[in-house]
């Protein structure tokens, strides 16, 4: 009897421990942009992620009179990058990568948007208000 035992111990042991793995490498929450902050110039820094073809935050409203600083990283499985309607642009960025991009004194409405070819359509845009 101790012999058919052993074997459906170790079958359960090893089955036991594969899903246990596989809950381990399960599905992870989301990466969330870190909260705004003003730096020691007095410029109003807005982390931004790249993610699921969106920004996040997709709206930033920045106080009155701060120049704005939005630090942009790619947390998507595609390259992003970020443009404004001022014409300033963050480099194309691959996964894992990141870019600062230096707006100034936002006064009224700004839009941003993903340049790359369908993004922008695809929902990828951001309105910056000041």
């Amino acid at each position: 009897m101790k012999s058919l035992r052993r074997p459906a111990l170790r079958r359960t042991a090893v089955v036991l421990t594969a899903v246990l793995a596989l809950a381990a490498c399960g599905p992870q929450a989301p990466e969330e942009p870190a909260a705004p902050y003003v730096a020691d110039d007095g410029s109003y820094h807005v982390p931004v992620l790249a993610r699921d073809m969106r920004f996040h935050p997709q709206e930033i409203a920045v106080p009155d009179g701060r120049s704005l600083v939005i630090e942009l990283k790619n947390v998507d499985g595609m390259p992003h990058d970020l443009v404004t309607a001022s014409g300033m642009q963050t480099p194309l960025l691959p996964r894992g990568e990141t870019a600062t991009l230096v707006v100034g004194v936002v006064d009224g409405t700004l839009d941003a948007w993903c340049a790359v070819t369908g993004h922008r359509e695809a929902g990828m845009v951001m309105t910056i208000t000041g």
